[in-house]
C-alpha cells in the first residue's frame, strides 16, 4: 500500500484510465456472452481486458519498485502492449477503409452474396442483414445479376446459397437474375468456386461483395489475389455481436498476411 501512497498522482491517473477502459472493454463483449456467441474474439476480448486492468492495478506497484528487474519487465510489458495496439489499430483503419469501399453509381459489376449460417427458420441474423443490403442494391439496379455463394455446414438443413436464393425470390427477386454457388465451405472457396460461374457464364471479375463491414477487408484481400477487382456493400452486422467479431477479424487477418 506504501507503494501506492508514494507513486505520482501522474501515474495514480493513468492507472486508474487503464482499469476503466479494461472495465469498458469488457462490457462490450457480455451481450454476446449471453447470447451464448463463444468465438476467438470473444475471448481474447475478455482477456485484453482483463489485461488492461491487470496493467492499471500493478503500475503503482512495479513503476516505484524496488528491484530494477521488476520495473524493467513491467515497462517492456507496456510496450510489448502499447505495440498490440498499435497493430490492432492499424487493422481496424484497414478494415474500415474496405467497409466503406462503395461501388460506382449504374455499376455493371456482378453482386456476390458470401453466405453466413443458416438456421432451421431461416439465414441467421447476419445473413439476413447481409440479404437485406443484397437486396436493396437489386432493387436500384434491376439490370444487375447475382450470384449467392455457401454450401451446407455439417449444422445446416439446406445449403446457405439454397436460403438466400429463397429469401431473395420470396422478397421479389427474379428467379432469373440469381445464380448459386453451393458447394463452398469458407470465403477462399466461395470466391473461387464464384469466379468458375463467372468464366461459365462470360462475364468478367469485377464484382460487388456483400458481407458484414469487419469482413470487407479480408474478403478483398483474398478476392483481389484471384484476379477480382472488387468493390463492396456492407451489412450492419448488429451491434451486440460486432465487438466479438471485429477482435476475431483481427486474428483472421493477420493469419492471412502470414499465410495467405
Amino acid at each position: 500500500m506504501r507503494l501506492y501512497k508514494d507513486c505520482s498522482n501522474a501515474v495514480k491517473v493513468i492507472s486508474l484510465i487503464f482499469i476503466i477502459c479494461g472495465i469498458i472493454f469488457i462490457s462490450l463483449f457480455i451481450p454476446a456472452t449471453f447470447i451464448r456467441v463463444w468465438n476467438t474474439g470473444t475471448y481474447f476480448g475478455y482477456a485484453i481486458g482483463v489485461l488492461t486492468i491487470a496493467l492499471g492495478i500493478l503500475m503503482p506497484v512495479a513503476v516505484n519498485h524496488r528491484k530494477r528487474a521488476v520495473r524493467y519487465i513491467y515497462r517492456g510489458g507496456l510496450i510489448v502492449y502499447a505495440l498490440l495496439g498499435i497493430y490492432a489499430v492499424t487493422l481496424s483503419g484497414f478494415m474500415l477503409f474496405s467497409m466503406n469501399n462503395a461501388p460506382e453509381k449504374d455499376s455493371q459489376r456482378t453482386v456476390i452474396v458470401l453466405g453466413c449460417q443458416v438456421k432451421k427458420s431461416g439465414p441467421s441474423l447476419m445473413l439476413t442483414k447481409r440479404l437485406e443490403k443484397a437486396y436493396a442494391y437489386l432493387t436500384q439496379n434491376p439490370d444487375a445479376i447475382c450470384i449467392v455463394s455457401g454450401g451446407k455446414g455439417d449444422d445446416e438443413h439446406i445449403s446457405e446459397a439454397q436460403a438466400m436464393y429463397d429469401w431473395l425470390t420470396e422478397k421479389g427477386i427474379d428467379k432469373g437474375r440469381i445464380t448459386k454457388e453451393d458447394r463452398s465451405t469458407s470465403t477462399m472457396e466461395n470466391l473461387r468456386f464464384t469466379k468458375e460461374i463467372l468464366e461459365q457464364k462470360g462475364r468478367n471479375t469485377e464484382v460487388i461483395l456483400v458481407t458484414d463491414g469487419f469482413h470487407q477487408c479480408r474478403a478483398s484481400l483474398q478476392a483481389r489475389s484471384l484476379g477480382y477487382d472488387t468493390r463492396n456493400l456492407s451489412s450492419d452486422t448488429p451491434w451486440f455481436l460486432l465487438p466479438s467479431y471485429w477482435v476475431r477479424e483481427w486474428f483472421a487477418l493477420s493469419y492471412e498476411f502470414v499465410f495467405g
